[in-house]
């Protein structure tokens, strides 16, 4: 069982994961993937989610190794499901992103076919039109134009290159919310949320269809800041739910 922090070698690099121990017997693991810019500990909220949640199951967080392309965090991410399925055999796994990293999760369910279920927090369900809306104009059309973004702001200093918005393009977020059906998925949004609109988090519950179940917050905002341990019992309740129910 999943108990201590570990390192291994994925495809761009080192990876480094924190894991909250399971406090049930359930042969579980919850992966949590980080948004835009983001980090594993997203100001102390995603620790306070990840203790809810070890209620039930094992919970790995890491970081992504600095990329912002959205493929090349989907490979990381398949590469942390399948070390997390080597060293807990026949885990019952689920993956819980959030905003970005819960784009690159729908991609990753999508493919890898075998989760146990989806958490998508603050989740965008159009990747082009979300940044559009964040960006200044003359930011997107400046990448969308070909131009190198650099960024150097309270969380650090980040290039933008265009291929982080042409990426975005073979990716359907819908259709693969689709294709992943019968994957039971939990839909958390925020009305309020300034980044990611609240219609995005509705749109990906209408996609999954019945096997979706959605909260939204009122008011709030992007990050959670009022509604995290709410959330986080929410979210911990549906684990419990989706454990015991076995496949369904």
């Amino acid at each position: 069982m999943l108990k201590d922090t570990f390192t291994f070698q994925g495809p761009l690099g080192e990876i480094e994961c924190v894991v909250e121990p399971n406090r049930s017997e359930n042969n579980a693991v919850l992966v949590m993937a980080h948004g835009f810019r983001g980090s594993r500990d997203s100001g102390g909220r995603a620790a306070g989610v990840a203790q809810q949640a070890a209620a039930h199951a094992a919970v790995v967080r890491f970081n992504f190794t600095g990329t912002q392309i959205i493929s090349r965090q989907v490979e990381e991410l398949h590469a942390v499901l399948a070390e997390v399925r080597r060293r807990q055999p026949g885990c019952r796994l689920f993956l819980l992103g959030r905003s970005l990293g819960g784009a690159a999760s729908i991609i990753t369910a999508a493919q890898d076919g075998a989760l146990a279920g989806l958490i998508l927090w603050a989740t965008p369900n159009d990747l082009r039109f979300t940044f559009r809306y964040v960006m200044t104009e003359d930011e997107y059309r400046r990448l969308d134009s070909g131009e190198t973004l650099h960024f150097n702001d309270e969380r650090g200093e980040c290039d933008l290159t265009p291929d982080f918005l042409t990426d975005f393009d073979q990716y359907d977020l819908p259709a693969l919310l689709q294709k992943a059906q019968p994957l039971p998925v939990l839909v958390l949004h925020c009305s309020a949320d300034e980044v990611v609109l609240a219609e995005q988090g509705q749109r990906n519950a209408a996609a999954v269809g019945e096997a979706a179940e959605l909260h939204i917050f009122e008011g709030g905002d992007h990050s959670f800041t009022e509604y995290s341990e709410q959330a986080g019992a929410l979210l911990s309740d549906w684990l419990s739910k989706r454990l015991k129910c076995g496949a369904c």
